[in-house]
């Protein structure tokens, strides 16, 4: 299975890399982010085990990762990570929304 990003969900992840290291320093930047990486390859192996959030959009997808989820869709062999927020968002307001505005 192949793994593509939304522009939305680099900048997410652009975002989280950039607080995290802020706030807790570059060695936990670096763990998190490794921690995440290795939860989308878990994701990868087994995409159907994922909880579907048809609440959001019929072909959504999430799974919890410390303290963000990632929203993703499946379609043939790709996984298409959508966004990855933080758990304490609204996601029906974030989900679609442009991270650039």
């Amino acid at each position: 299975m192949k793994l593509v990003f939304s522009p939305a969900a680099v900048q997410d992840l652009q975002s989280i890399a950039e607080y995290t290291s802020r706030t807790w320093g570059d060695e936990q930047e670096t763990l998190y982010l490794k921690g995440l990486w290795a939860k989308l390859d878990l994701m990868l192996d087994r995409p159907e085990n994922q909880r579907p959030r048809h609440d959001l959009a019929i072909d959504c997808y999430s799974e919890r990762y410390g303290k963000h989820v990632i929203f993703f869709s499946i379609l043939r062999e790709t996984l298409q990570v959508i966004r990855i927020l933080h758990g304490a968002m609204d996601f029906s307001v974030h989900i679609f929304e442009d991270p650039e505005k």
